[in-house]
């Protein structure tokens, strides 16, 4: 199916034009937006596409796997484009009222095109190293957006951010490399097929190599022990932005881990990682709260609930190493990611709300915004009691997947964190709605625009309502998407063809 690299070639042309329209931004803007809602059409049609028709695979050039560039879309990689482009639009729409003239003409838009077209590109390629490619594009658009029109803490926390995460590439490249010595090819259903048969010695030194991709992607996730980046990163970023960067750009890192860990790696010894993962998730979700509980900024109080909120994720990941409990576990974890996708970022431009009101970040400096801005204050309500996992939002189910299945497995240490987190997260979140919506001391400063801020993100708030009210769709598609990462037979099949899968792959 050609028209899979249209998730690609669609924002990086976008921002190609974007980049000649500089200096025109009503112009600008209108190219902007087009480009974003036809995309956001395109990779809705792809997932019930895909959804009918199975996995569609393309080769860039007509080579053939394992030699050609892949581009795959299974249901996995569609529900992630579908949230990527739709949070991406919202995300946009927010921003446009709020960025400002210096930002404009300092190429917002063509670096947010760029942050769309490296997110897209993790998602959708069948290769280890086009997705290490597709996370570089995605960095230059994150630290061209923490750049725009900025501030001396803004240039400082931003060459940190570049700092680590050249680290973090070099040592994409070196495990990548390792991979490429052992196995002998890069393409994930290649990689799939050649270490399933693997055991002994060989299977050993794969599964060491492997820990070198989960550090990356466990620091791209931002859990425990690497997430100390995100807290001073997500704040500086310009209002708008910032919700696609806490509900997309760490969700490339579990994305990273479901793809690689639970579908590509299949030798003898290979829930090594899968246990690693769950140790980690319990200091994650637990230091990422109690991070919150200190915090007295909104930005920052949801920057280290997105590190706690990740926790669970890797909970679900982790919970999978138990064969007979790996569907729901996975299941739980794909709906988890939806949930906190589409909540996180409505939180963080909600949040944007009671910053414009009140003129102040501090939430000892807030207060009324409930009574200036009653329908953002309800958003905000909602969104908060979902992130906490109050029913019927989908907050709660998502957390319900996963506690029950740390429970039928028997992993009551980690269920009893998760549930502490949840208590927690709904103290933290009480404390922002206390002093910034609830308050009256100083009263918040009437300001129009903060309906056209308030209105693009209550489509995301709807969302954590239907997916709590009516998720049943949702957990089927969810259901079909953890088969395919188990059994990952159709995906091979869809890239190398029924032949490789008779003869278990090539050796090297």
């Amino acid at each position: 199916m050609n028209s899979l690299v249209l998730v690609i070639l669609v924002p990086f042309f976008t921002a190609l034009l974007l980049a000649l329209l500089n200096g025109w931004p009503r112009l600008e803007r209108a190219v902007n937006v087009g480009s974003c809602v036809l995309l956001t059409a395109y990779v809705f049609w792809l997932l019930g596409y895909v959804d009918r028709h199975g996995i569609q695979a393309s080769m860039i050039g007509g080579y053939l796997a394992p030699y050609g560039i892949a581009f795959v879309a299974d249901r996995l990689a569609c529900i992630m484009l579908c949230l990527s482009m739709s949070v991406g639009t919202v995300a946009l729409l927010v921003s446009l009222p709020t960025v400002t003239d210096t930002q404009e003409r300092y190429f917002f838009h063509p670096l947010f095109q760029i942050l769309l077209c490296g997110v897209n590109w993790s998602f959708i390629t069948g290769d280890l190293f086009n997705l290490f490619v597709a996370y570089e594009v995605m960095l230059v658009g994150s630290y061209g957006s923490m750049m725009v029109g900025a501030s001396r803490a803004q240039v400082r926390q931003a060459l940190m951010y570049i700092a680590l995460n050249m680290l973090g590439g070099a040592l994409f490249v070196v495990g990548v490399a390792l991979v490429y010595a052992l196995v002998g090819t890069l393409n994930m259903a290649d990689v799939a097929v050649r270490t399933a048969g693997l055991a002994g010695p060989r299977a050993a030194a794969v599964t060491a190599v492997s820990i070198v991709l989960l550090i990356v992607f466990a620091f791209k996730a931002a859990a425990f022990p690497l997430f100390f980046w995100l807290p001073d990163s997500y704040p500086i970023v310009p209002a708008g932005v910032n919700g696609y960067f806490a509900g997309l750009l760490t969700k490339v890192g579990v994305y990273s881990l479901l793809r690689v860990f639970v579908m590509t790696f299949r030798q003898e010894g290979h829930e090594l990682p899968l246990q690693i993962l769950l140790a980690l998730s319990g200091f994650t979700m637990l230091l990422g709260v109690l991070g919150a509980l200190c915090q007295w900024e909104i930005r920052r109080i949801l920057s280290w609930h997105s590190i706690s909120q990740i926790g669970y994720m890797v909970m679900g990941i982790g919970l999978a190493v138990d064969a007979e409990l790996a569907r729901a576990a996975l299941v739980g974890t794909i709906y988890f990611v939806a949930h906190h996708s589409v909540v996180k970022s409505s939180l963080f431009m909600l949040g944007g709300v009671a910053e414009l009101l009140s003129g102040s970040k501090r939430l000892k400096h807030m207060g009324g915004i409930a009574t200036a801005a009653p329908g953002a204050a309800a958003l905000f309500l909602v969104a908060a009691f979902s992130l906490a996992g109050m029913p019927p939002f989908s907050g709660f189910l998502g957390k319900v997947l996963l506690v029950r299945v740390g429970l039928e497995g028997g992993r009551g240490v980690i269920v009893a964190i998760a549930v502490a987190t949840s208590f927690f997260t709904l103290l933290s979140m009480l404390k922002i709605w206390s002093y910034a919506f609830w308050g009256t001391s100083p009263a918040a400063r009437a300001a129009g625009g903060w309906r056209t801020v308030a209105a693009p993100a209550s489509l995301l708030v709807m969302a954590t309502v239907v997916l709590g009210l009516w998720g049943q769709p949702f957990l089927r598609l969810a259901g079909d998407a953890a088969d395919e990462l188990i059994q990952p037979a159709s995906y091979v099949e869809a890239v190398l063809g029924p032949r490789r899968i008779a003869s278990g792959g090539s050796g090297r």
